[in-house]
């Protein structure tokens, strides 16, 4: 369906630290990471659109489309290029239902 989509699509994984016996962290254990998602395609909002969530409106910076799971509100994403620069970072502020028929397994969300 989105066989020429131009972005990738990533999400922030934290690990925490792990602790020892007296549950002192340990030195490099833990820390941040990018896992690949699916390829994706991102819009840039030059228009500043807003959003309505829950009541509460929101000028997004990215409208992201792609297909695949559900992405939990409030998680880190970010879309890069072909090349690997990033086109868009931040938040999931919203996102809709992914397997409507209308979009036809395509899933949306706003950052």
């Amino acid at each position: 369906m989105l066989e020429t989509a131009p972005h990738k699509l990533q999400i922030q994984v934290i690990t925490p630290e792990e602790n020892d016996e007296y549950n002192r962290p340990i030195p490099g254990t833990g820390g941040e990471s990018w896992q690949d998602v699916t390829d994706c395609f991102c819009h840039d909002n030059s228009q500043q659109k807003e959003v309505s969530v829950n009541g509460e409106r929101w000028v997004y910076n990215y409208h992201v489309v792609y297909e695949g799971k559900k992405i939990v509100l409030g998680s880190h994403i970010r879309c890069l290029d072909a090349e690997g620069n990033t086109v868009g970072e931040g938040d999931v502020k919203k996102n809709a239902e992914c397997y409507s028929e209308e979009f036809e397994g395509r899933c949306d969300i706003w950052v």
